[in-house]
């Protein structure tokens, strides 16, 4: 466990098992348990043990070691007896984002055909087509931040 995490954040406390959780996996990196509030059952959350509160300041190797992770978990799902039709993988970064747990972690949705779930979102504001000059400055401005 890192010097940086949080004395009250939720997945620290389950990380240092001083909350309880349904673990599936765990590693030198990650954990993974089943959410409390699932999505559909089966719904996983993969939490690096090292608390950040952002994507941003997750190591890359962790980052890298999470999806292969979540890999995993997809293909237990998909041989498992729980319905799964197919998987979303779903990072929730920062507030407005919807974060509500300031530790960083990747939700696995097992999904199936009429489950209700899915991201709504308004035609008329989203899905836009931009044109090309606009698409290029936004390039041009996120390549300077590399």
């Amino acid at each position: 466990m890192s010097k940086l995490s949080h004395q009250n954040c939720t997945f620290c406390k389950i990380i240092n098992k001083e909350l309880p959780a349904s673990i599936i996996h765990e590693d030198e990196k990650v954990l993974v348990i089943v959410d409390l509030y699932p999505v559909n059952e089966g719904h996983l959350l993969v939490i690096p043990k090292i608390h950040n509160a952002n994507m941003a300041d997750v190591a890359s190797e962790t980052l890298q070691h999470t999806m292969k992770i979540a890999q995993e978990m997809n293909a237990a799902l998909r041989t498992s007896d729980l319905p799964c039709e197919g998987v979303n993988l779903f990072v929730a970064d920062g507030e407005a984002a919807g974060q509500e747990i300031f530790h960083f972690h990747l939700h696995v949705y097992p999904r199936y055909k009429g489950d209700g779930f899915g991201f709504r979102y308004d035609r008329a504001r989203h899905f836009r087509q931009l044109d090309r000059t606009r698409m290029d400055e936004i390039a041009i401005k996120l390549k300077s931040k590399l």
